[in-house]
């Protein structure tokens, strides 16, 4: 799905004041609707949709309808891909409409500039919704819901050190002395990892860059030597055996049937006689789903919002080719044939026409939730079985069948070598293999 908002030039009023279009395209269909907001031309921002952030204009107002019925309209073909359905019109039409009932009734034609506040959390909730829904990259996309998540969670760690300190946190005040107080009371007073510190302190500089620049606010110059720290530890990836292991489940044995009925048990699950067959065998359905989809990350390397649409119409030969895919934006080349450790082909195929939108691996709903069950059963103990483990599972083990490391990139698309890098694991028996087969060997007495 495409979004995009765009002046009606055409509509200029007496008062100079121009109607916003929202633009929707998706499954081959495109959908203009009014949003019932007006603004001077010159107070429009073409590169991000927006209405200029300035006093004088009506961001403050209108921003949040727009990026309001941007974000409606991607969730409604969210919640049409969860349920494996097609979009129609009339459902997507009324759920934007009904993110701009605002705009409608209380927005009026020229909103006057309102008092900003200049406390910390009015002005860091006013710079999300200015910057965290903007429009980005080439597709126009908004920051994933995880993103925003981590934005937040930042505003309340630094009003928890408000509370923990006792007094207000005011701009100015931002120098080197309250940046080495913060990480004395993120590190040993909670402690809290360094990466975790690093990412809190990225998010304030780019929120003490808005104020400074965006805002004119006074800021202290010593934000600018802060430094977002970050430390590399063990990446967890499975090795080639564990993902032979995974692979080789079979839930139609008996055995492991009965495997599973004990671990609902033990998780407070409902009986099957309690909820009968049908819901049992869905049950196991979506245990074994959520193994699958798992395997799916491990075989191509998608993230599990990009996997969740990845269907056969992406397939070119030997190649998924995705565009656009979550964060970067970046069209990404995945490698679509079984060898002896990765089998995306035959995977696809045991679901193929069995999704209405035909994915290579239908969506599963709660995935990680049901890959406990799964790391139960074959009894992983190293570390939780996530989808994101499949994405590093992917990386380590290309890298050990001898694929260069730049052409994994165009797979996963990473950008950069530090963030590949990030996505590492190392199998430790496989590398003790590697080196001793090319150790020099030498020769006996």
């Amino acid at each position: 799905m495409k979004i995009s908002r765009e002046l009606q030039r055409d509509k200029l009023n007496t008062d100079g004041l121009t109607p916003i279009r929202l633009v929707v395209s998706w499954e081959g269909k495109r959908l203009r609707i009014g949003t019932g907001c007006l603004v001077k031309p010159e107070h429009w921002d073409a590169k991000t949709q927006l209405v200029q952030v300035r006093p004088g204009t009506a961001h403050s107002s209108i921003n949040p309808l727009l990026t309001g019925a941007s974000n409606a309209a991607g969730d409604a073909a969210d919640m049409a891909r969860r349920q494996q359905r097609l979009l129609p019109e009339a459902e997507l039409r009324r759920a934007i409409e009904a993110a701009l009932k605002p705009a409608a009734e209380e927005l009026p034609a020229a909103a006057p500039a309102t008092t900003q506040a200049t406390d910390f959390e009015s002005l860091y909730r006013r710079w999300m919704v200015e910057h965290i829904n903007k429009p980005r990259g080439r597709s126009g996309k908004p920051l994933s819901q995880t993103a925003k998540a981590g934005f937040e969670a930042t505003l309340q760690r630094f009003l928890g050190y408000e509370q923990a300190r006792g007094r207000a946190l005011r701009l100015e005040d931002m120098n080197l002395a309250f940046y080495q107080d913060f990480r004395r009371y993120l590190l040993e007073e909670l402690d809290q990892s360094i990466n975790t510190f690093g990412k809190h302190i990225s998010r304030l500089k780019t929120f003490l860059g808005w104020a400074e620049l965006d805002q004119n606010l006074p800021v202290h110059r010593q934000y600018r030597k802060f430094v977002a720290a970050s430390q590399k530890g063990r990446v967890d990836a499975l090795t080639e055996k564990e993902l032979h292991q995974l692979a080789a489940l079979d839930f139609g044995d008996p055995l492991v049937r009965t495997q599973l009925e004990g671990l609902r048990l033990e998780m407070g699950r409902p009986t099957g006689a309690a909820q009968g067959a049908e819901w049992t065998e869905a049950w196991l359905a979506h245990v074994e789903l959520a193994r699958d989809k798992f395997l799916q990350c491990c075989y191509t390397g998608l993230r599990i919002s990009d996997a969740n649409r990845a269907a056969w119409q992406h397939v070119r030969g030997n190649l998924v080719v995705l565009d656009d895919i979550a964060k970067s934006d970046v069209t990404v080349y995945i490698p679509f044939y079984d060898d002896d450790v990765f089998k995306p082909v035959a995977l696809a195929e045991r679901y193929e026409h069995r999704s209405l939108l035909d994915l290579l691996v239908p969506e599963c709903y709660r995935c990680n939730e049901f890959l406990k069950v799964v790391q139960r059963l074959v009894g992983f103990t190293r570390f939780n079985l996530t989808t994101k483990i499949g994405r590093k599972t992917f990386v380590t083990l290309k890298l050990y069948q001898g694929v260069p490391a730049r052409l994994i990139m165009q797979a996963t698309g990473h950008q950069t070598e530090e963030a590949f890098n990030a996505y590492v694991g190392v199998d430790e028996l496989r590398l003790v293999e590697e080196f001793m087969r090319k150790a020099t060997r030498r020769r006996a007495a």
